[in-house]
């Protein structure tokens, strides 16, 4: 079996040459050469590792340079994220102080939590400066027959926000830990691999934004009822009661009158896409002027980043998504939803007998008056459009990020391509034979072997392909910081 030969011995086996060798001075220096080709090519591959490193990691150190000029032009952490998913998650509570026109500046909730991704601020903004209609709290049906007392009675007995399903099927065994601490490590299992442990905190984090999303609505619910105990208390009062009270600063309590109730949903309709009974005035799209909710209306956005659907030709090869330019892909305005029509918009025109609320009068002072709620026009030049981009002002940035996600993983295929090419195809074969030792006979066989790429050319083109993944970085760096500035009040 014999032993393996160190270092030491293999040095000396090659100092030690004796005119009786079966080495001749030919082949002694043809052995000289071959081994100075292997340290040529290892020196060659670690030159290729360096710029394939350079390519795929010199986009996240630019990043990670720049970081410290502008926010934007780094990545948020996993716990930023976080903390933005919950941020969003409080502006969709339904407050009973947060009131317009008698509606309200948060969903009821007639759609899933993961469908309310547009910007809840932009959302706000709108209806608060009336140009768009405020979340009313919808009937599931409506009677004309029903008298002005009964219509008051039901409008009583709405809640703030739509029933929360707590045992939900997909966070079922999920353990949650405290919700008053910020960190759940504790709760996710060790054993599992690195992969497995990120996939069960994105599922805790679910779990406790849901559960802390029912919590905070049910502290705004549990205000908004002693509210209403409180004002039947005062209203029973004063009914009974004689006195000076008028002289004594009133509390507003952000609670419809009984006026405001009656006139809210005796001039309601149904929305024709959730088939809901809402209060009017209704949102109207601009092209074929048909009511929507607010609720339906912020559920309408953007096809998702994709490739332009080109017509298939069944003779020619089909390309793969990963093989084109990702600079080809899109993402479609939103259509109509009624007539299809491209580049969908609505209009409002806000009430002009019920200003209440934020920007008007206390919606417990208002009273009745008997004026007709003008449906709005498209056509008049004074109402401003709203499309599914002024919501989502973040739709061109989602686009971009795809875009570069998809040109790094074009830049990793065609680096790990191009160091491929670089590495001599027999450097392996030579390696993985135990250090064994060929001898070459005749050099003019070694000059007779076909010749490598030119490893200048290769190295050319990789630094071209670095340079062009910079520039392109560069320019996508200066448009977002170009169209934040835009953004900016």
């Amino acid at each position: 079996m014999g032993n393996v030969p160190g270092k030491i011995d293999q040095e000396d086996s090659f100092n030690d040459v004796r005119p009786d060798s079966s080495y001749n001075t030919t082949s002694s220096n043809s052995v000289i050469k071959q081994y100075d080709e292997e340290a040529s090519s290892r020196v060659r591959t670690r030159r290729t590792t360096s710029l394939v490193n350079n390519i795929l990691n010199g986009n996240n150190a630019r990043t990670k340079t720049g970081s410290h000029l502008s926010s934007t032009s780094r990545r948020k952490t996993s716990r930023e994220k976080e903390l933005a998913k919950e941020a969003h998650a409080k502006q969709l509570v339904v407050r009973c102080s947060e009131t317009v026109d008698g509606g309200f500046l948060a969903p009821f909730g007639c759609y899933s939590f993961e469908k309310l991704d547009y910007d809840a601020t932009v959302v706000k903004n709108l209806i608060i400066k009336r140009k768009l209609a405020p979340f009313y709290t919808p009937l599931q049906d409506f009677d004309e027959s029903w008298t002005r007392d009964e219509l008051i009675k039901i409008v009583d007995g709405l809640p703030l926000h739509d029933t929360f399903d707590e045992n939900l099927e997909e966070f079922e065994d999920v353990p949650i830990g405290n919700l008053r601490k910020s960190t759940f490590n504790e709760s996710i299992d060790k054993s599992l691999s690195k992969k497995e442990q990120r996939r069960m905190h994105a599922k805790i984090f679910r779990a406790r934004l849901y559960k802390k999303r029912i919590l905070w609505q049910e502290n705004e619910n549990e205000t908004f009822l002693e509210r209403k105990l409180e004002m039947k208390r005062i209203g029973s009062k004063s009914s009974n009661v004689e006195d000076n009270t008028s002289s004594q600063p009133r509390k507003n309590y952000h609670l419809p009158s009984d006026d405001l109730k009656y006139t809210l949903y005796k001039n309601g309709s149904e929305c024709p896409i959730c088939f809901l009974y809402f209060p009017g005035p209704f949102n109207y799209s601009k092209c074929c002027q048909q009511p929507i909710c607010t609720e339906c209306f912020v559920q309408i956005k953007r096809a998702d980043p994709h490739f332009p659907h080109d017509e298939v030709d069944p003779t020619e090869p089909q390309t793969n998504d990963s093989e084109k330019d990702p600079n080809l892909l899109t993402s479609e305005p939103a259509n109509c939803p009624y007539c299809a029509t491209a580049s969908f918009s609505i209009t409002y025109q806000p009430p002009t007998n019920r200003e209440t609320g934020i920007g008007g009068m206390p919606a417990d002072s208002y009273v009745y008056k008997d004026a007709a709620i003008s449906r709005a026009d498209g056509g008049q030049p004074n109402i401003s459009a709203i499309t599914s981009d002024t919501i989502r002002p973040d739709w061109e940035i989602k686009l971009n990020k795809e875009r570069a996600r998809l040109m790094r993983r074009s830049a990793n295929a065609t680096a790990i391509h191009i160091s491929n090419r670089l590495i001599d195809p027999s450097h392996s074969t030579r390696r993985n034979t135990s250090h064994s030792i060929t001898p070459i006979h005749d050099e003019s066989t070694s000059a007779s072997r076909s010749p490598e790429p030119t490893i200048n050319e290769l190295e050319d083109q990789m630094v071209r392909e670095a340079i062009r993944l910079s520039l392109e970085d560069q320019d996508n760096r200066k448009k977002s910081k170009n169209r934040n500035t835009s953004l900016r009040p």
